[in-house]
């Protein structure tokens, strides 16, 4: 693994953490600890990388 994949790699990890803990934010206090069982990171991480893939198909079709 190189450089750039550890950073991406890192970059996901942090957004992903963030994305998880802001979707528990805003989940109502009683429902919060079934959420937290059934919003895995995994979910997360797949939410962050569509939004990667998203921007990087905007950039690839992009004519600049």
């Amino acid at each position: 693994m190189d450089y750039t994949e550890m950073l991406f790699a890192f970059n996901v990890h942090e957004k992903t953490v963030h994305q998880r803990s802001r979707h528990l934010f805003r989940t109502p206090e009683p429902q919060r600890d079934a959420e937290e069982k059934t919003y895995t990171l995994e979910m997360a991480v797949n939410e962050v990388l569509a939004e990667t893939r998203k921007v990087a198909l905007m950039i690839r079709t992009s004519p600049y």
